[in-house]
């Protein structure tokens, strides 16, 4: 940690202290075209599968780079989406002209520093997953299984270690915001307003990512979470019950055709109150347990399964029910196509007993 720390420390010394002329950058347009026609059966209401309609779709996101060198060889990247959204959820997130999740980082020998706004997330709870299309709560599909926090909720700050700095392929990454702001802002811009109402946000929060691969086909991830001294009214005589943290391993497995991956993560959310107690509905914990395989028929086709679980656990242990979704997935490339098939089932969605609905997917994506 005493090197790390001294990497850091020379890494912005120096990036202060020189100005180094940049070369002409590279602009690059990344995204795919892909069209997709979603059936729903099930569920027993209308918010989770009953009456929803087949759905249709094509994807609206395309990403936009630029990279470039400087004349001491260090280099630089720059990354925005073009992401339209409604109307409700660009008044939330501050993308009302369709511009989200942007970057910018320097690499130099040191090890990379950005600035990610509403991008750079570290949390591992995913990587696990080896579905040759999506995740079975991340295919349309509002499954309300509770995902552990991520800092790309955050304008953030990060460091990464350069590569070949640690043993097997070892890389460690920190990210840091001085506080909740998420708006996509352009440069120039100050932060939000402190929120100091009850139940209001954190004053910074911090998230430390590590990989390592000490052989070969296997890759182990861990990563954790925290926020630090949430905003509350002292008026209110609030009460920290629980302050938020969370955090993840995964691994996976890659042997020939076949690979396999599984991950476990933990939430506790940020439990307060005033004098008047603490309610019993409130999610004291929040777990995810994850497993998946996939196998490379041929060079074209694949074929997947995935099984993922949701548990909470409840203030007073109040009764809750486990939610249980699967996946099996087959996708097969020609060219620069590829045409997946997805069908999904789901067990207690939104963690209700017997609310349980089915899913199929087809899906044409354009890679370019």
């Amino acid at each position: 940690m005493k090197n790390i720390t001294k990497i850091i420390f020379a890494s912005l010394t120096s990036l202060a202290l020189f100005v180094v002329p940049a070369t002409s950058g590279e602009l690059t347009v990344t995204g795919n075209a892909k069209a997709t026609y979603n059936i729903i059966k099930g569920g027993d209401d209308a918010s989770v599968g009953a009456g929803l309609s087949k759905g249709m779709g094509v994807a609206n996101e395309i990403s936009f780079g630029a990279n470039g060198e400087l004349d001491n060889g260090w280099t630089w990247n720059y990354g925005v989406d073009f992401d339209p959204s409604d109307g409700a959820t660009a008044a939330s997130d501050g993308n009302a002209n369709g511009v989200d999740d942007s970057k910018l980082t320097v690499t130099t020998g040191y090890g990379t520093i950005g600035m990610f706004i509403s991008e750079g997330g570290l949390r591992v709870e995913n990587k696990g997953s080896q579905s040759v299309y999506a995740r079975p709560t991340d295919i349309g599909f509002t499954t309300g299984i509770n995902s552990t926090a991520d800092i790309d909720g955050y304008s953030n700050m990060q460091y990464h270690t350069p590569a070949g700095l640690l043993p097997f392929e070892t890389s460690f990454k920190f990210g840091y915001s001085s506080g909740a702001e998420n708006q996509i802002n352009s440069s120039n811009a100050t932060g939000e307003a402190n929120d100091e109402a009850f139940g209001g946000t954190p004053r910074s929060v911090e998230q430390y990512q590590i990989t390592t691969s000490p052989i070969d086909g296997l890759k182990l991830y861990a990563d954790y979470f925290k926020e630090n001294e949430p905003n509350f009214v002292t008026a209110l005589d609030t009460v920290m019950v629980q302050e938020m943290e969370s955090g993840g391993v995964a691994a996976t497995y890659t042997l020939g055709a076949a690979s396999v991956g599984i991950s476990r993560s933990l939430e506790a959310p940020t439990i307060s109150r005033t004098t008047i107690g603490t309610a019993v509905s409130d999610v004291r914990e929040m777990e995810q347990n994850k497993v998946s395989v996939s196998y490379n028929v041929n060079d074209n086709t694949s074929v997947s399964y995935e099984q993922e679980k949701g548990k909470r656990e409840l203030v007073g242990n109040s009764a809750t029910n486990d939610y249980t979704g699967m996946s099996a997935q087959l996708a097969h490339t020609m060219g620069g196509m590829t045409l997946a098939v997805v069908y999904s089932e789901h067990e207690n969605v939104g963690y209700r007993l017997n609310n349980d609905v089915d899913q199929v997917l087809f899906a044409a994506t354009m890679a370019f």
